[in-house]
């Protein structure tokens, strides 16, 4: 099947996109589009790459195909340009339907529903609460494009149960499929009962972990405030990953002096659980807020398919799942340093329901919605 999905972000930023099509492409003709807008500084916008955002660009990446998409940058300031935008990657998706005969498009908020093709809707997180209070005219440009996906997708798939809630609640009578995030979970299988060794500048202590996208300030301070309250212990924060938030955490560490904070930058996804594997804790920590009551956090499972006790703000989904490795904290230091203190006490548990969180199972569930024609029961 001809199958063009349209992920939510930047191809080279790890998202959840990248979770179902790459085992996806094993089967299936695999398009997606691909568009950039980090843009920050004035040398950015004299650059080359910022001349090609202009232009379409094609690209091979194993067995998919990534289609750039041309665009103005900076949208954020002007709903002209953001419309411009919007209609311009309409009319590039129209184009890419047509000429490589899309059977199936995977839609996101960026661009309304085409027609002429089956569409899936992937909800992935609650970008219209994420964007109210930070730019209600964008949440409500957001909001319409979704209310076009409920009203015309012929199925809806949830990322979590809160996001499936929504759609039961928004949605026209379409079926609402609930599939998560996931892990390989036979990489982690394999690497849980080897030897550990130290990370890099972790020799002599114990490793309180994360690997993440860090985009929220808000969450970077409340992640250095525990390491500035637990300075003095032998421990060691790994804050690996990616993220503009990093550069402000790494002023903090400079200016106070945080020797306990490392940053070693992103990891492969083929060497994410043997990383994983080396952390005695496990952070997943969010400015509590509608938008993170809906996610379906990924460093999360791969924490607990390690059996890493894990620190991680309780969060509506996260409450939900019950994963026994979990201690759940507020948003707020001294919880956080409460909880790490805790689980540096505890032993490591794989949760009984981890395996509902392989990817191989979901990505042939996610096959199922996409291959369907008749709507069957979206069962859970």
């Amino acid at each position: 099947m001809r199958i063009l999905w349209i992920p939510h972000a930047g191809w080279d930023i790890p998202q959840r996109a990248h979770l179902f099509t790459r085992m996806l492409a094993d089967k299936h003709e695999i398009h997606v589009t691909d568009w950039i807008a980090d843009f920050r500084t004035v040398q950015d916008y004299m650059s080359l790459r910022y001349l090609r955002n202009f232009t379409y660009r094609r690209r091979r990446e194993g067995n998919i195909t990534i289609h750039g998409i041309p665009r103005i940058s900076p949208a954020i300031f002007s709903s002209r340009i953001r419309m411009f935008n919007q209609r311009l990657f309409t009319r590039h998706l129209n184009r890419l339907i047509e000429r490589y005969s899309i059977e199936v498009v995977v839609g996101t908020y960026l661009v309304p529903p085409p027609e002429g093709v089956r569409v899936i809707f992937d909800l992935f997180d609650e970008n219209v609460a994420g964007w109210k209070d930070v730019h209600p005219q964008i949440a409500g440009e957001i909001a319409a494009v979704e209310n076009a996906y409920f009203q015309k997708a012929d199925a809806i798939v949830a990322a979590s149960s809160v996001l499936k809630e929504k759609a039961e609640r928004l949605g026209v009578g379409q079926p609402v499929y609930h599939i998560p995030n996931g892990i390989e979970f036979d990489r982690f299988m394999a690497v849980r009962d080897q030897e550990r060794q130290p990370l890099p500048g972790t020799e002599g202590f114990q490793v309180v972990g994360s690997v993440a996208n860090y985009e929220n300030p808000d969450e970077i301070d409340m992640i250095m405030s525990a390491a500035r309250a637990l300075r003095d212990e032998p421990l060691r924060f790994y804050l690996a990953g990616r993220g503009s938030a990093l550069t402000y955490a790494q002023t903090i560490a400079e200016r106070e002096g945080l020797t306990n904070v490392i940053f070693p930058g992103p990891v492969a996804r083929e060497n994410l659980a043997d990383v994983m594997n080396q952390f005695d804790v496990g952070l997943c920590i969010y400015k509590r807020s509608p938008m993170d009551d809906a996610r379906s956090p990924m460093r999360l499972l791969g924490y607990s398919a390690l059996g890493l006790p894990t620190v991680a703000t309780a969060v509506e989904e996260i409450r939900r799942m019950d994963f026994a490795n979990v201690i759940g904290v507020e948003d707020a230091t001294d919880s956080i340093v409460a909880g790490i203190q805790s689980a540096l006490g505890m032993s490591r548990v794989v949760p009984d329901t981890i395996d509902q969180y392989d990817l191989n199972t979901l990505v042939a569930r996610y096959e199922a919605v996409i291959t369907s024609h008749d709507r069957p029961n979206p069962g859970a």
